[in-house]
């Protein structure tokens, strides 16, 4: 299993687990586990081919629309 993908996993059993005290408690929740995850992935870097302004993903070293040599 790729690690974003098993980060992603406890984040969100994290959150249904914090969905279940609040409602243990009375506390409102419906959007809780929805929205948790969000403020605790780590941003990704974008990166843009400088000719035509794709998305780049990975770790291409040229784009794979127009061809050019993608700078590091």
């Amino acid at each position: 299993m790729e690690k974003r993908t098993a980060v992603s996993l406890a984040l969100f059993a994290g959150s249904l687990a914090v969905t279940a005290v609040c409602f243990a408690f009375g506390l409102p929740f419906f959007f809780l586990f929805l929205f948790l995850p969000l403020f605790f992935l780590p941003k990704r870097e974008i990166r843009r081919c400088p000719v035509c302004g794709c998305r780049v993903e990975g770790g291409d070293n040229y784009c794979s629309v127009c061809g050019a040599k993608l700078e590091e």
